[in-house]
């Protein structure tokens, strides 16, 4: 690994550095993607790295790395973390709730299907209120929301990458049942093609017909 990734990585691990010296032990990152998409769940991810092997070379903001590298470290994070878990908010779920209630229900999902009561949540910019589990009780509420948490956090930086590559392999699945709309290629947001193909098919039961472009 070179030394100025050595360096970047390190920079990443600031907010946990310093939790860690404040006597936080576990500390789960959380990260959404899929808030802006058309069609398709939101998808959240809750990460707690291993402190010991928390060096991963070119972890970053998912979305400034390609499909590729984000397939390789989410393997990485995995398989080498403490714990980790995804939630789904369904379509219609986000119509009900909207998308603000929808994020905030996912975060505390993803945090409720983890093993390990985390002692701190980091949230990209998104407070958790706290979730409680049948096999762990009462997770905590305690959350820092940090702006850009994903380019400033290498837990929330993972947590990123794990719920990305999670929501893409259910949007390439539902491309297979839908091949009219390009989720393959779009995974769900408003592109030109899938744009033309809601004017000609209408929505599918994928959509959030509360959207804007959805039905009109």
């Amino acid at each position: 690994m070179e030394f100025e990734e050595i360096k970047r990585i390190l920079g990443l691990c600031c907010f946990e550095d310093d939790l860690s010296i404040m006597g936080y032990r576990t500390i789960a990152g959380i990260d959404e993607v899929g808030r802006g998409s058309l069609a398709g769940p939101l998808v959240a991810a809750a990460v707690i790295l291993d402190r010991k092997k928390i060096l991963f070379e070119g972890i970053d903001d998912s979305k400034k790395i390609s499909e590729k590298r984000r397939e390789y470290l989410y393997d990485l994070i995995t398989d080498n973390c403490i714990c980790w878990a995804v939630s789904e908010i369904e379509p219609y779920e986000i119509d009900k709730y909207n998308l603000t209630k929808a994020n905030i229900m996912a975060f505390e999902k993803a945090i409720g299907n983890l093993k390990i009561s985390p002692d701190i949540i980091l949230a990209d910019h998104v407070n958790v209120k706290g979730a409680s589990s049948g096999s762990s009780g009462e997770y905590p509420a305690e959350c820092l929301s940090i702006i850009r948490g994903d380019q400033q956090s290498v837990s929330i930086a993972a947590a990123s990458i794990v719920a990305k590559v999670t929501r893409d392999r259910i949007m390439k699945k539902m491309s297979i049942v839908f091949p009219e709309y390009g989720f393959e290629k779009n995974k769900g947001y408003g592109t030109r093609r899938h744009l033309l193909s809601l004017r000609k098919y209408g929505p599918t039961n994928i959509h959030r017909v509360s959207f804007r472009g959805v039905l009109n």
